[in-house]
């Protein structure tokens, strides 16, 4: 019991931790500021005149005048099912609205010095599903919150013609997992007494906190007078999540166990009885502690814009992450058998295009389109993320509200083909997609985002 059902509940804390980025897949979020979001995110080489730069191009700030302020927040709404082979039910995701927030503010310190700070979410989201759902035991939410503090230099090496910059950055990330416990997974011997598969016996919770430290840099480059290039690096950040806490609730089977006497042949136990001790002190699911590393990958992005049409700027973006860190997972128990959780992630690109349109009494149209491909195997599509190529579908508008004050406002949706994936466990190299997955997963997305931005 203590080896089998504390080990394969809590090891899945480091799946749940799992991020993404780029709005290349998985947790990833990419919203900050409304109008990259209307553009589809293709602002590295062509960014937008305000100071979600910092996010987007470290080095293209100098472009900013005075003091420039961006806050806002992306209502991100998060859909999806999974169908069984086997049984043809139908699982609906119930994921919660999340609105991760963004705030940036940029000054022109000098003609050729520009001093910034960002606060912005890049990771997060949930994924949760209802409390029958079949692949609970595996995951029935997982929660990612990262949350990156940058502060920003950015220099004019040539006025008007090259710009670098970048800054530190803090990075504080807080995950969560809950799953059910299933009787045959922690106590096999129970089979024999009739107990079935997925029988829930008890409920996990899984809750920890790390601070990790990267760097963020970036080029913008003026080619000509109407073609833009820029490129930024995010390296890896390197999350410990130190003492993470474990607790267990026990739920009740209801199974009875026939156990004949010489004096009662109908007499029967509570298996209830029998697992109720395992959380109680001295048992193997009570709290304790757990550790695990994880890295949020490396970013590299390129981008290259157009503003040779009057009013009108084009621009392309390529994004590559690094997503090949994660080949496996170790998870360190305070009194279970250390486990490695088995990813095998693959490095990915995403591709996206943007256009503005500018009008009269300066309010600007904005529209993009992205592709992005999956870092996970077909072997790694799962309830805690069952990640599948995204192609995403933006449109934006920027509404001047006075001489100083801006609102910008985008929606993107983000649609997907549907996958094949598992509800189980893997515990071996040895185990294919083939023999793991049993039915397919759907998943798609609404974001709606609202920014404002002033210029003092």
């Amino acid at each position: 019991m203590k080896r089998n059902g504390v080990a394969l509940c809590v090891a899945t804390l480091a799946a749940a931790a799992l991020p993404s980025s780029a709005r290349a897949q998985g947790f990833a979020l990419n919203e900050m500021g409304s109008c990259a979001i209307g553009r589809g995110f293709a602002v590295t080489g062509a960014p937008c005149r305000d100071a979600s730069a910092i996010y987007w191009n470290p080095a293209a700030t100098t472009q900013l005048d005075g003091l420039s302020v961006l806050v806002g927040a992306a209502a991100v709404v998060v859909g999806g099912q999974f169908t069984s082979d086997i049984t043809g039910r139908v699982d609906e995701g119930d994921a919660p609205t999340e609105v991760p927030p963004h705030a940036f503010v940029n000054w022109k310190w000098r003609p050729n010095v520009a001093l910034g700070l960002g606060v912005y979410v890049p990771y997060g989201l949930t994924s949760q599903w209802k409390l029958d759902f079949p692949g609970r035991f595996s995951a029935q939410k997982a929660s990612l919150a990262t949350i990156y503090v940058q502060p920003n230099v950015a220099v004019d090496v040539i006025p008007g013609r090259l710009s670098i910059g970048g800054g530190p950055i803090i990075g504080h990330s807080t995950v969560e997992l809950r799953q059910g416990l299933d009787v045959l997974t922690a106590a096999p011997a129970l089979a024999a007494a009739g107990i079935t598969p997925g029988t829930e016996f008890g409920r996990a919770r899984l809750e920890g906190d790390a601070f990790a430290y990267g760097v963020h840099a970036g080029v913008f480059a003026r080619i000509v007078p109407t073609v833009t290039v820029g490129v930024r690096y995010l390296t890896k950040l390197n999350f410990k999540y130190e003492d993470a806490d474990a607790t267990f609730l026990q739920t009740p089977t209801g199974f009875r166990i026939p156990a004949p006497t010489a004096s009662n042949p109908n007499n029967f136990i509570l298996a209830d009885t029998i697992l109720d001790n395992q959380f109680t002190t001295g048992g193997a699911l009570v709290p304790q502690k757990v550790n695990t590393r994880i890295a949020h990958p490396a970013q590299l992005q390129f981008g290259v814009g157009f503003s040779g049409i009057q009013n009108t700027t084009l621009s392309f973006d390529a994004a590559w992450v690094q997503w090949s860190a994660f080949k496996e997972l170790p998870v360190e128990f305070a009194t279970a058998p250390d486990r490695t959780i088995i990813e095998d992630y693959d490095d990915i690109w995403t591709f996206r295009g943007g256009v503005e349109r500018r009008f009269n009494m300066g309010i600007a149209g904005r529209a993009g389109i992205s592709f992005g491909q999956t870092p996970a195997p077909d072997v790694t599509v799962t309830p805690l993320l069952p990640d599948m190529d995204r192609y995403t579908f933006n449109l934006g508008v920027g509404i001047p509200l006075g001489s100083r004050l801006t609102l910008d406002a985008a929606y993107l949706r983000v649609e997907t083909e549907g996958r094949r994936g598992r509800i189980i466990e893997r515990t071996s190299r040895t185990q294919t997609a083939e023999q793991l997955n049993s039915g397919a997963y759907t998943l798609d997305a609404n974001i709606f985002a609202l920014s404002f931005k002033a210029q003092l």
